[in-house]
């Protein structure tokens, strides 16, 4: 396991580095994706991930996986475990009947064991027998929380976990998210409600094309680091400070 190669503000000097990615371009044609991105995570980090459409996260996500190939620089994960959680949970929904233990069982290389304690881990072994069909969407995100857990990784990234799920949902979830943090897990978490993000994580890292800004979530001041495209949404939400 690699140790850090600074002593960077937002990271622990004494905790293994799980990614260094080092100066990484990608380009679809003549289209630049993503540009000179530098990015160490560590362990025991929580990361908001955010930007604009089109500022390159999905790229950055894909590349991080495997799935998308640098067209320069590189990407040491160190044989990190990193489990992937996406969108909505419902891409089980047509594999018909099957239950939330089989589900997170998937994760699990089939020991229901171990699948058993991830479901414990997110509040969910009460309804393990149950078809995932039946859950709510903000259920079947906590399933597919424990499905990553149960192949024991290193790193969680969620991408947009919390579409389509109605706020009381979206508050047990992200509670879900404090207690894995609060155990240790690293998590990357890509976002658009900035809000939710600057109080849940103890890191943002802001991304258009390249690393507009990487560091502590008080020290981030949406106006100056965020696209216009952000702020109208950010004063609609914040009218009540006196803006109009």
């Amino acid at each position: 396991m690699k140790t850090s190669k600074t002593s960077e503000p937002h990271s622990s000097a004494d905790s293994p580095m799980l990614i260094d990615i080092d100066n990484v371009s990608v380009k679809f044609g003549s289209d630049i994706i993503l540009k000179d991105i530098s990015l160490c995570v560590h362990s025991g980090e929580f990361i908001g991930l955010i930007g604009p459409n089109g500022a390159g996260k999905t790229t950055l996500l894909r590349t991080l996986l495997g799935l998308t190939k640098p067209t320069s620089g590189s990407i040491d994960t160190d044989e990190t475990v990193i489990a992937y959680v996406p969108q909505r949970g419902n891409i089980y929904s047509s594999q018909i009947p099957i239950s939330v233990l089989e589900v997170v069982s998937l994760g699990s290389q089939g020991n229901k064991n171990t699948a058993l304690q991830a479901l414990q881990k997110v509040g969910l072994a009460d309804i393990a027998n149950r078809a995932f069909t039946e859950l709510s969407g903000g259920q079947q995100q906590r399933v597919t929380i424990a499905k990553a857990l149960a192949g024991n990784p290193q790193i969680i990234i969620l991408d947009e976990p919390t579409t389509g799920i109605d706020e009381a949902a979206q508050q047990a979830f992200y509670d879900v998210l404090k207690e894995l943090d609060a155990r240790g897990i690293t998590i990357i978490i890509v976002s658009h409600d900035i809000d939710v993000v600057l109080n849940l994580v103890t890191r943002v890292v802001c991304l258009n094309q390249t690393i507009v800004y990487d560091g502590k979530p008080e020290d981030f001041k949406i106006d100056a680091y965020m696209p216009s495209i952000y702020n109208a949404q950010h004063r609609l939400l914040h009218h009540h400070h006196g803006e109009k």
